[in-house]
């Protein structure tokens, strides 16, 4: 799996994933840059989701792991552009009661403010 991450403007960050998430060798290095984004302030984090092709178990720790971590710090994450089979995945766990899921993550600032959790 490859990442990519974008620092918007402060709190939020923008996380793109592709390939596949299915070991946890592949989220170390990730969650150590998550970490450290918390710690800076960037808690409202975006990850786009398009180029995803397959997650397991261990996917789905990571984000409901990075999902406990930034709600403690009023914060929020936001999954955008799930391909079928992850939209699939999130339904058929009820994981999409608790993250926030858009179609579309054009313009994350945007996103945070029309829902009044930034000025």
């Amino acid at each position: 799996m490859e990442y990519r991450i974008e620092k918007k403007e402060l709190p939020i960050a923008l996380i793109e994933l592709n390939g596949r998430l299915i070991g946890d060798y592949q989220v170390v290095d990730l969650t150590d840059e998550i970490n450290e984004l918390i710690e800076d302030g960037f808690v409202y984090l975006i990850f786009e989701l398009s180029h995803l092709e397959f997650i397991n178990s261990t996917g789905l720790n990571f984000f409901l792991k990075t999902l406990t971590k930034v709600r403690r710090q009023d914060g929020e994450v936001v999954l955008t552009n799930l391909n079928e089979l992850l939209n699939t995945l999130m339904v058929t766990t009820k994981l999409n009661s608790f993250f926030v899921i858009e179609k579309s993550g054009e313009d994350p600032v945007a996103y945070f403010k029309e829902k009044g959790l930034i000025l």
